[in-house]
């Protein structure tokens, strides 16, 4: 390839020296940062493969983020892989779904290289998620029904993907679902209407062979129910964390697939209590005959949300399991998680568009290398780029997930050091740094919290999405000068008042119960029995009528179960927890509910059980039944923690940290250092949480927690540190 050392136009790959500008070309084997190509500014280098190489790129006049897949040149002159490629394009825009990546352009450049763009996502592929476990039920079920969905739009327009796997299927964030689905690479996709030409060889085998069907791995000719027996194997693998079929060689896989039943999941994978209507839907779908499977993605969707509700997972169970899992806040999810026969928003159907520095990085100015994180960046479809799970993230305000500590803060009330530096320039008087850092750099805690907490309170009239972030770190970090704001809570919606209720119950504060009592008011049921259970913990005795009244409705029986146990008047919710129990699969949080419930009443085997989740391989599983057992003052629940925690390469550490803490431990603070530094914003925020529930033996990370509060790009992380330093005394 040859760049024009001046203006960074890719140049045609004979031409000596640039037409525009007379400047000599320079010879690079992939494209500079910075370089020009057709209206798009190549950023960088995100990975390559086989076929060709993927880019970061900006439209030079939108100012749109978008990867860029280019064919190798040594391709460029083979009309049958430049059809490949060129349909990949035309099928992804035939389909237009909003779980298929996006694909906005396709042209040639000026040294002959084809390239198309696509839309730039930021996340993991599946692969990736569930290496080598298997996931949990919700989670199963939300991602692989709109994997589905996107099957279901394909073959629709008889688009048969024939190259389905979890590594092609991405996992970003989109309108409050933390695992939106994009599906990637139809880059050996095939139209069942003969629209497309034939680009591959006749008994050519196309695609990964562990999940390929009895007929496409003999190269045998295949239909979209090919797609559906592979959507079978990538079920078994997320149910089981196991292959269904393997070999040592392509010729033992082949024998195994085409004359091999696989065992059944539940045999597997005892121990994750999978429904045996799932169980059906993995056998139905990887029948060995055409005519034995699904006919249609429609008919296994309508069965895998059949699974769904069997499991007690209907639309709001299903999105607050899934917020649990992805640690956010339930109104997050509750109403963003789509089922069958339901349309999403508009916005969750567009692309993300995001802004970039007006400046753009030419090669010369380009050796520094960029700030990473740890978050997983979607490059095209075909690349092999498992490797570069490393990438630049960047930050949309109000956004959640890793972030450069490099971006700059978008809250207006960040630290005033730029303005201070631009007084001193001359432009103004350099005004006092009231910065939370500078505040606590002088050592001034009454100022320090003063400025928290009118920060905190001044963020708490913007919106209802903002007044849910700041109880959520409120609930976090735990400490009763919060309390203010929380009682302000109770007026709002029905979701902030049971998350506000909830805080309130861990606070332990009796003044607060009369609050809860009127805010009961005007409450549908589900409120009603949070607040008096919230109620009854805290000491009032008229709570407690309501909750044994409460016991009679399948919606609010368990927590009004939960609660008159917790108080030790359990005997009444004695029958209602046992059911639960044994009605409901083992390590599913009812589960968890029921048996703590039964435990707290004296039950000896529940509480066996309870101890028995510590084995889970399923990190989240156990350090749940440990959260448990340290309520029920369970050593053992509190020693599974502290291994947790004292192990860095942990991926639950922070959540076992935050457990601990809340139990006093000091054994948390060895997360603590590495937690703040973290690219992920969410283990920073719990990593502050640490330090707010330790108090004092914490006190020295406060610093930190402070210079967070000021820039820390993700506005969560702000709240939550200001939060943090309001409740300090240090």
């Amino acid at each position: 390839m040859r760049v024009c050392s001046q203006c960074w136009q890719l140049l045609p790959a004979s031409a000596p020296a640039c037409p525009h500008d007379g400047a000599a070309a320079t010879e690079t084997a992939t494209l500079p940062a910075g370089t020009l190509v057709n209206g798009y500014r190549v950023v960088r280098l995100l990975g390559e493969g086989g076929m060709g190489y993927v880019y970061e790129a900006t439209h030079e006049v939108l100012r749109r983020r978008t990867a860029m897949k280019f064919l190798r040149p040594e391709f460029a002159a083979e009309p049958e892989v430049i059809a490949r490629f060129t349909q990949e394009a035309q099928a992804v825009n035939l389909v237009q779904h909003e779980h298929i990546v996006n694909i906005y352009d396709i042209g040639d450049a000026a040294d002959g290289s084809v390239y198309f763009v696509m839309e730039y996502l930021e996340g993991q592929d599946l692969s990736e998620l569930q290496t080598g476990r298997g996931l949990e039920l919700p989670l199963l079920l939300h991602i692989y029904a709109q994997v589905l969905r996107a099957l279901v739009a394909a073959h629709g327009k008889q688009l048969v993907h024939r190259d389905l796997k979890p590594a092609n299927v991405f996992i970003t964030q989109r309108e409050g679902n933390p695992y939106f689905v994009k599906l990637l690479d139809f880059g050996i996709a095939k139209l069942r209407d003969g629209t497309a030409k034939a680009v591959t060889r006749e008994g050519a085998v196309m695609g990964t062979p562990s999940y390929m069907s009895p007929e496409q791995i003999q190269g045998k000719a295949v239909d979209h129910r090919s797609d559906l027996f592979t959507m079978g194997v990538m079920l078994y693998r997320a149910a089981t964390g196991q292959a269904p079929f393997r070999g040592e060689g392509f010729g033992e896989l082949a024998a195994a697939i085409l004359g091999t039943e696989p065992r059944p999941i539940r045999e597997v994978a005892p121990a994750a209590n999978l429904p045996a209507s799932l169980e059906r839907v993995i056998q139905r779908a990887m029948r060995k005959k055409v005519e034995d499977r699904y006919q249609s993605a429609a008919e296994m969707l309508l069965d895998l949300e059949n699974v769904r509700r069997e499991a007690g997972l209907e639309a709001g169970a299903l999105g607050a399991a899934v917020a649990g899992i992805a640690g956010v806040p339930v109104a997050d999810m509750a109403t963003r998680v789509p089922v069958a026969g339901t349309r999403p928003s508009l916005g969750e159907s567009l692309p993300v568009f995001q802004g970039v520095p007006e400046k753009l990085v030419t090669p010369a100015d380009a050796a520094a290398p960029a700030t990473r994180s740890r978050t997983g960046l979607y490059v095209a479809g075909g690349v092999a780029v498992a490797a570069l799970a490393a990438v630049v993230v960047l930050v949309v305000a109000g956004g959640g997930g890793g972030s450069s500590a490099a971006a700059p803060s978008r809250d207006p009330s960040a630290s005033t050091a730029s303005a201070a530096s631009a007084a001193s320039a001359g432009s103004a008087p350099a005004a006092a740094d009231d910065s939370f850092a500078a505040l606590r750099a002088r050592g001034d805690a009454t100022a320090l919290r003063a400025r928290a907490e009118s920060q905190l309170a001044a963020e708490f009239e913007r919106d209802a999405a903002t007044q849910g972030q700041i109880v959520a770190a409120l609930e976090l970090v735990g400490s009763p000068r919060g309390a203010p704001l929380l009682y302000r809570a109770l007026s709002g919606g029905p979701d902030l008042r049971v998350r506000a209720a909830r805080a309130l119950r861990s606070l332990a504060l009796p003044e607060a119960a009369p609050r809860l009592r009127a805010a009961i008011a005007g409450s549908g049921d589900r409120v009603r029995v949070e607040l008096a259970a919230a109620m009854a913990v805290l000491g009032d005795a008229d709570a407690q009528t309501l909750l044994q009244s409460a016991l009679a409705d399948d919606a609010t029986s368990l927590t009004a179960a939960a609660a008159l146990a917790e108080i030790g008047k359990g005997e009444p919710a004695r029958a209602r927890l046992a059911a639960v129990y044994a009605d409901t699969p083992r390590g599913r949080e009812r589960w968890r509910i029921a048996a703590e419930g039964l435990a707290r009443l004296g039950d000896a085997p529940a509480r066996a059980a309870l101890a028995e989740e510590l084995a889970q391989a399923d990190a989240p599983r156990a350090i749940a039944a440990a959260v448990a057992l340290v309520r029920l003052g369970d050593a053992g629940g509190r020693g599974y923690l502290e291994r947790v925690v004292a192990d860095a390469s942990f991926a639950a550490r922070p959540a076992a940290a935050l457990a601990l803490a809340r139990a006093r431990g000091a054994d948390a603070l060895a997360f603590v250092a590495d937690g703040l530094a973290s690219p992920d914003a969410d283990t920073r925020m719990t990593a502050i949480a640490v330090v707010a529930n330790l108090g004092a033996p914490a006190a020295g990370h406060l610093d930190a927690v402070a210079r967070l509060a000021d820039t820390d790009p993700d506005p969560r992380v702000r709240i939550v540190a200001r939060a943090a330093l309001w409740a300090a005394d240090a």
